[in-house]
This record gives structure tokens, sequence and C-alpha cells, in this order.
């Protein structure tokens, strides 16, 4: 008799974590939809992913040009990539560049870009943030920079992407992409929780 009941309890234990992740990847896929970008922005400093195909710098820049921080940090930028490609990739000019622009190339991870913008902000002097990045993307760096920034006041400028959160179900590549993010957003808490 207790056999078939001890086969029985683990299909069910399947289904529920099946169910439970379901449930967990909608609630963040529904949260990252909502995601937006502050109405009023005064910090010191402006940080821009890499990533995106130059949108987010393209963003970072215009925050820049518009008064909002003091200098942009690009981090996370390959050691191949100089400062008259990001010109072409996302806009800016070299007098831009030179005045206010920082290209960190020390970060590869999202934890390494939160590492990274923590040192140019302690070198600065720098209390207040706001991290340019996709909107998927924000949940996970939000955890990244909570741990290594603890002391600072960070915002966060989600950017749209290819990756749709409202419309999911209708592209292979939207799913793929907010499955991928849901997963190393669940496993970074966990990391970090430990």
């Amino acid at each position: 008799m207790k056999w078939p009941r001890k086969r029985f309890l683990l299909p069910v234990l399947i289904c529920l974590l099946i169910v439970l992740a379901a449930a967990d990847f909608h609630r963040f896929v529904r949260r990252v939809d909502a995601l937006e970008p502050p109405a009023l922005i005064e910090v010191d400093g402006v940080v821009a992913l890499t990533g995106g195909s130059g949108k987010r710098i393209e963003a970072a820049i215009g925050l820049l040009e518009a008064g909002v921080g003091e200098r942009l940090l690009v981090s996370g930028v390959h050691e191949s990539v100089n400062t008259k490609d990001l010109i072409a990739t996302a806009g800016g000019s070299d007098a831009l560049y030179a005045c206010c622009i920082d290209i960190g190339h020390e970060a590869s991870s999202t934890e390494g870009n939160a590492i990274e913008t923590a040192n140019w902000a302690r070198n600065r002097g720098y209390q207040r943030l706001i991290i340019v990045t996709s909107d998927y993307h924000t949940p996970r760096t939000r955890l990244w920079y909570r741990k290594m920034l603890p002391e600072r006041d960070i915002l966060f400028y989600p950017m749209q992407s290819k990756i749709q959160p409202g419309r999911w179900w209708h592209s292979w590549q939207s799913f793929r992409g907010l499955a991928t993010e849901w997963a190393k957003y669940r496993v970074t808490a966990v990391l970090l929780a430990i």
C-alpha cells in the first residue's frame, strides 16, 4: 500500500514545481512589462550597460546631453572597441567623450558591471546614479547593484528591446530571452541570499 503512494508523490511534486515556476515566470514577465523610466531624474552619474545594439548607450548619451548627471560610464565595453566605434554605434561626439564619458573595459557580466560601477562611483564620490539597461535585464541588474552599492541611491532606466514582455507568447525570441533571463534572475537571487 505504501509503494503506490510513493510513486504517486513524485509526479505530484513535479507538477507542483512546474505550476510554481510558471506562476513565478508570469509574475516576472508582468513586472518587466510594467517597468518605465523615472519621470524626474536628478543624479550624479549615468551608467550604460553594454548590449542592446548600442541603444542603451544611445539613451544614456541622450540623458547626459539633457543635463542628467555630470558624467557617463559605459560599462562592459570590449577591449577592442574604441571611441570611434562607440560614436558610430551609439552617437555622441569626440568632444563629449573627451569631457564627460568614461569607457569601462573591466566588466564581462552583470556582476562585473556592478563592480565596475561601484569603483567608478566611489572614485568620483557619486551618491546617486541611474543605470540604463534593457527592461528584461533590469530585475537581475537591480539585485547586483543592491549588493555592490548598498550605500548609493540607484535608479533604473529600463529600455525596450526586441524582446517584448507584453507579447512574449507571439515570439519564440521573446519567450526564449525572457525565460533565460528569468532563470538567471532566480539563480542570482538564490546565490545572493546565501
